[in-house]
């Protein structure tokens, strides 16, 4: 069934037009999405392009509204995540109207479509998220027959303030019990001669330590295609320096993998540990040698994001001294089930943030 446009923009306020989007718009919606983002969340658009062209996701449709001057109005998307997909048929879905339009009935002629466009190929469930902050996005979430049943914790450091003379130097703590800290960029030079394959390794390795971080929606049990695994570690955000990887014998038993963004702030995306390794002290290991090299290239804000279930991490993540905020509410609506009552419009729903942006296991 192709997008039907012309019921779209019947159901939309007079002077809107609705179209779908093509690679020429990816910088506007970049910029418009990035209006209702946390400081972790921010994306750039060189970091977007690339993800699209390495890991493309085929069943991805994405909507614009726009007013007669150009100006977006409202963005919505929907994907089965590509190579990425959940086996539990699960989709993601983002919605975002701008305040000034919000209340007339667009962001709920968009959802529609976008939820025709998911059932149409085997869509089970739609995932999606607002803040707690934001109560108009969990009103219209309700509304639209979404239901809770997952939170996500966005926390931050002041990078300058803190005090790593509070702890062991970490590279003594793990010389120790056998393990060495390095950084990605380190290890990329130390295997120069035969790079692919040790992110290879690196991919083999990470995959189960990221099924095991508590999800909103299961991961693949085997990772995606190498070029696109590799963006884990190798995309352009990371930052080299930054990320610490741990080695037992030469085999990778942890990561924490950090971008460090455009807008002045770093972010863990992965943090994780083999399971024969935890409760041994390597996740605080790795974050304190991040830390480290993120004061000394002066990094301000560094953030992180927890699955309220990971109590481990999100305890390494207190006595670091993050500090968390509002969380992020995980909406989930089994398909077949209507919707009852009016909508009230809202910013409304961000797409489920599947493996990027969580943090996981590890003690």
């Amino acid at each position: 069934m192709a997008i039907d446009l012309t019921t779209l923009a019947e159901r939309l306020p007079d002077g809107l037009r609705a179209r779908v989007s093509d690679e020429r718009d990816l910088d506007r919606i970049v910029e418009f999405r990035n209006l209702f983002a946390t400081p972790s969340q921010w994306l750039s658009p060189a970091a977007e392009r690339h993800r699209q062209l390495t890991s493309p996701q085929p069943l991805l449709v994405t909507l614009l509204v726009e007013a007669a001057s150009g100006d977006l109005v409202a963005v919505g998307s929907t994907s089965d995540g590509g190579s990425m997909r959940s086996p539990d048929g699960s989709w993601s879905v983002s919605l975002g109207v701008a305040r000034p339009w919000r209340r007339r009935g667009i962001g709920r002629a968009l959802l529609e479509v976008l939820d025709a466009h998911a059932r149409e190929h085997g869509a089970r469930r739609l995932i999606a998220s607002t803040h707690a902050a934001d109560p108009d996005g969990a009103r219209f979430a309700e509304a639209s027959a979404y239901q809770a049943f997952h939170q996500r914790i966005d926390s931050y450091i002041e990078v300058p303030a803190f005090d790593a003379s509070r702890f062991e130097d970490p590279d003594v703590a793990m010389g120790r019990i056998g393990v060495r800290l390095a950084s990605y960029g380190a290890l990329v030079s130390e295997h120069a001669g035969d790079l692919e394959a040790f992110q290879r390794a690196i991919t083999t390795s990470v995959w189960p330590m990221l099924r095991d971080i508590p999800s909103p929606r299961p991961l693949p049990e085997t990772p995606p295609p190498f070029e696109q695994a590799r963006l884990f570690f190798a995309g352009p955000q990371i930052d080299p320096a930054t990320t610490i990887i741990a080695l037992r014998d030469g085999q990778v038993v942890g990561i924490t993998l950090t971008e460090v963004k455009e807008n002045s702030t770093a972010y863990t995306n992965i943090t994780g540990v083999a399971r024969s390794e935890r409760r041994r002290g390597i996740a605080l290991a790795m974050k304190l040698r991040a830390l480290r090299a993120l004061r000394e290239r002066g990094v301000k804000l560094f953030g992180t994001t927890n699955d309220e279930q990971n109590a481990a991490m999100r305890g390494i993540n207190r006595r670091l001294g993050y500090i968390p905020e509002p969380p992020t509410v995980m909406y989930e609506k089994r398909l077949g089930e209507s919707v009852d009552g009016p909508l009230a419009e809202a910013t409304g729903l961000n797409s489920s943030a599947g493996v990027r942006r969580k943090e996981g296991t590890g003690r």
